[in-house]
């Protein structure tokens, strides 16, 4: 998938360029005034040196601070001055770790204040700071903030530029400190917690200077009292407003579109817009930039658009539309199509063919046609007036691209994504006349043969490269150690035929976060050099025939979140470096290779493991006690936020996105045991938690500590040599849906706890030695009796024998029977022994009494017994004459 990040690329720019015109007096970023005539004043110096004791990494970053050589703080690195008086107006500096001192009261003309990108521990933003009255510039940004939002900040009246972004702020009441900042102009709480902020809209609706809003990532609530609203215009100030990923419905669009005429960019992306787009075309005759992307909007593009003679970027991927291509594509035949820059329609239904219309918006730098119902065929005309694009994305469709062997673009294309658009069985020769590509995607396509020469030679690619899913075929060291793919952050060759060994060449490869050559037929063992590759996250090499130990180097890829190793010959010992180096580690999968010996005590390191299947090897010992500390399977995971790994990347679950000027996700994929079958996940992993040590000689009893990891959705120990008791513990596990211990030496009854688990649909606990009744419980009951043969004796329900004293099925049994299943199993011989003992009595008595009674019964009873022993002895008289003659014949 492809999603163009022009959104994120506009924002970053105009931030810039936002901060550019903020800092245009001062002479540089790192240094002071530099005039040596201004000399700061004292008591403000002393300010200084004491805010910088705030930082425990203050004497590395803010070196010239107080030195011997430089004792004027106007010349101190990110501290400028007045050239007058020498008073200090601006901080700027980033980088340093601690806290923010209130020495900063003591400067009393600072205007401008940036401490963004520092770390501040997750401290909270200091309430002195509503002191500062003349700040018109505050930055305290991605600075690892927490708690709430000091109302104080509503006095400072002459702020003009606030941003609080991308910290762990939240409100506890209201927005009521932001209405009186009557100056503002630029204002960013993006990943702020607003979720209690209802009147958000009525205080943005009174703040007459603002220009600029970032409200993104805040769990805004839905608008309410819209009619109460005062009619505030914005038409000569608001520009800019970026509402993404909230709860923001299409009640918005009046508040927008009625009073909003100057706006130049709007951003509403993920939200809950509904129903068809409204028009608009009377009020958006200045709007550049309208991104209403992962939405449920419906319909169409309706004639409107056409009239919007400012519109660049017009994106809606990821909704409902459904009309037919054609038709979108004629409703943007108006003045729109002179300027229009960007058509994003990636991920709708949109229907039929690509009309040859296309042609005619002839200003397209951008065009995503991705993940939609089109079909037929693409040819050379359909591109012959789109001199301008540059990012192409026609994937995941039914379409046919044609085009001749010597066909050379009009276009010089930057993204090129055209998975599953059948362009083999030949490598597309027109690729050679791309010769600076950042994203390249043609996975799916049926090529074959090997990777051409001239590829390497005449095209380069940047960042992302995705050949996946082909028939490639040849040595792969050919192509991995040529200079394509030296400045590769993701770099997937997952199944094709590739073969041969990977040569000692990933030292030029460092800048990989994702490589996967999952699925062809590799050999040999991984090379030392792989060790280089510091900032990868996502390591797939499953499916192939590499052989031998791991490089220890690989403890230097310290970033890894994902690997994946299964079914391939590996052998030695489970590395514990792995517990100790790669402490980012979710899924570990070395499934099916030849790994033996215990598994190390410092794996429990792993914290953030959510995922780790050594099924299938020859591992051998206990199971170490310490599987307690794999805390991300004892808790749940409540930060639903996304984890950056740099200005290019981020990751969301199993996802990876590249973010340069477009995005590519990358989902890692793992395959799961899960209830007695093995299924893909990627996407869909979600909350999954599994432990899969089975098929191994692993001894020793259960692990106690195992149970404490609450949030375990599977766990297969199967085919082992376990002994001892099933712990009672397992009743802990509440949000275990698949269990299998079959096949051990496990013994004793099954723990009556085991009722309790009430999402359990999957229980094998076939072959071992377990006796004693099933406990009853509804998962239970209705498990397959299959998951219970094999065992010693073993009874009840699911299973055909009954156990004594079982009850009809019809009976009903009281509430919570599962409590007091032991204590009936312990009444039942005790009744047992009475009853046998009353009916002895009874028998007894029955008889001999009569006898005694009756002196009729007494003669019939004593003439029986005489007649019975006559006949016993004539029969034994006979018999032995018998066996005489016999002999003697």
């Amino acid at each position: 998938m492809v999603k163009v990040m022009g959104g994120r690329f506009l924002k970053l720019l105009y931030a810039f360029l936002t901060l550019l015109l903020h800092l245009k007096p001062a002479h540089g970023f790192t240094s002071g005034v530099g005039d040596d005539s201004v000399k700061c004043i004292e008591n403000e110096r002393q300010a200084l040196l004491e805010f910088k004791k705030g930082f425990v990494n203050g004497d590395d970053k803010l070196s010239s601070w107080g030195s011997e050589d430089e004792k004027n703080c106007c010349n101190w690195d990110g501290v400028y001055c007045n050239n007058q008086t020498g008073h200090v107006l601006k901080l700027y500096f980033y980088g340093l770790r601690g806290m923010i001192s209130p020495s900063l009261l003591e400067l009393p003309y600072l205007a401008f204040l940036d401490l963004s990108y520092n770390d501040f521990n997750q401290n909270h933003i200091p309430k002195f700071i509503g002191s500062l009255g003349n700040l018109k510039y505050l930055d305290l940004s991605w600075a690892n903030l927490s708690g709430p939002i000091p109302h104080q900040l509503g006095n400072l009246s002459l702020l003009q530029y606030l941003h609080l972004d991308n910290n762990d702020l939240k409100i506890v009441e209201n927005l009521e400190w932001l209405s009186r900042l009557s100056s503002i102009k630029d204002l960013d709480l993006s990943s702020t917690n607003l979720s209690v902020a209802n009147d958000w809209l009525k205080v943005v609706s009174h703040l007459p200077k603002l220009s600029n809003l970032n409200l993104a990532m805040c769990d805004l609530p839905p608008i309410t009292g819209l009619s109460s609203l005062p009619h505030v215009n914005f038409s000569k100030s608001l520009n800019y407003i970026d509402l993404s990923t909230n709860h923001v419905t299409q009640s918005i669009f009046p508040w927008l579109f009625n009073y909003s005429t100057s706006l130049v960019a709007i951003y509403l992306s993920n939200n809950q817009l509904e129903g068809s787009i409204p028009d608009a075309s009377g009020n958006m005759n200045s709007l550049q930039f309208l991104y209403l992307d992962e939405n449920q909007l419906e319909g169409g593009v309706t004639k409107f658009f056409g009239n919007m003679c400012a519109l660049h970027i017009l994106s809606i991927e990821n909704n409902k539309l459904s009309e037919q291509l054609a038709e979108l594509i004629h409703n943007l035949s108006g003045c729109v199509q002179y300027s229009l820059k960007g058509l994003h329609l990636h991920g709708n239904q949109l229907k039929g063919s690509v009309p040859k219309s296309i042609g005619n918006l002839s200003a397209l730098w951008s065009l995503l046609l991705g993940s939609n119902l089109l079909e037929g065929e693409i040819s050379e005309q359909h591109f012959s007036n789109l001199s301008n694009l540059r990012d192409l994305s026609l994937s995941d469709n039914s379409l046919t691209l044609k085009s001749s062997n010597d066909w050379v673009p009009p276009f010089r294309l930057i993204t090129i994504d055209l998975s599953s658009c059948n362009l083999g069985p030949d490598f597309p020769k027109w690729l050679s006349t791309q010769h600076f590509v950042d994203y390249l995607d043609i996975s799916h396509n049926g090529i074959s043969n090997t990777i051409p020469l001239w590829f390497s030679r005449e095209t380069h690619v940047y960042y992302y490269l995705n050949l996946s899913n082909n028939k490639f075929s040849g040595i792969l060291n050919n192509f991995l150690c040529s200079s394509l793919v030296k400045t590769l952050i993701y770099l997937d060759l997952s199944n094709n035929q590739l073969s041969g060994g990977l040569d000692d060449c990933f030292d030029q490869l460092s800048e990989l976060i994702v490589l996967n050559l999952a699925s062809n037929n590799l050999s040999g063992q991984i090379p030392s050099s792989m060790g280089s590759l510091i900032d990868l996250r996502v390591l797939d090499l499953s499916n192939n025939n590499f052989l031998g130990e791991l490089p220890l180097s690989l403890q230097n890829c310290t970033m890894l979140s994902f690997i994946n190793l299964r079914d391939n010959s590996f052998s030695g010992k489970l590395p514990a470096w792995m517990g100790e180096s790669l402490l980012s580690l979710v899924i570990l999968n070395l499934h099916s290779n030849k790994f033996h010996g215990c598994i190390p005590q410092q794996l429990c390191q792993l914290a953030h493991i959510e995922f780790f299947d050594f099924s299938q090897n020859n591992i051998s010992g206990n199971i170490p006690q310490c599987l307690y500390n794999l805390t991300a399977m004892a808790f749940k995971n409540t930060n639903n936020k996304h984890t950056f790994i740099d200005r290019d990347a981020y990751m969301d679950g199993t996802q990876v996105t590249i973010t340069i000027s477009v995005g590519g996700n990358y989902v890692f994929n793992t395959i799961v045991s899960w209830k007695g079958q093995s299924y893909v996940y990627g996407k869909n992993f979600g909350d999954m938690r599994s432990i899969d040590l089975s098929s191994n000689k692993l001894t020793g009893e259960i692990p106690a500590g195992i149970f404490n990891l609450t949030e375990l959705k599977a766990l297969n120990l199967a085919g082992n040599m376990l002994t001892g008791l099933i712990p009672q513990g397992i009743g802990r596990l509440k949000q275990l849906e698949s269990l299998d211990l079959s096949r051990n030496q496990l013994f004793g009854s099954i723990p009556t706890s085991i009722a309790d688990l009430n999402f359990l649909s999957f229980l094998n606990l076939s072959y071992n030695k377990l006796s004693g009744r099933i406990p009853t419980g509804t998962q239970i009951q209705i498990a397959n009796p299959s998951g219970f043969i094999g065992n010693l004796a073993l009874c009840g329900p699911p299973l055909t024998p009954k156990c004594l004293g079982d009850v009809e099925p019809n009976a009903k049994s009281p509430k919570g029977d599962s409590k007091n299943n032991q204590a009936n199993e312990d009444e039942f011989p005790k009744c047992l022994y009475i009853g046998m003992g009353l009916g002895f009595m009874v028998g007894f008595w029955g008889v001999c009494g009569s006898l005694m009674l009756s002196r009729s019964w007494r003669h019939l009873y004593f003439q029986m017994i005489s007649n019975l022993n006559d006949w016993l002895y004539v029969a034994m008289i006979v018999n032995i004459a018998r066996l005489q003659r016999m002999f003697q014949g």
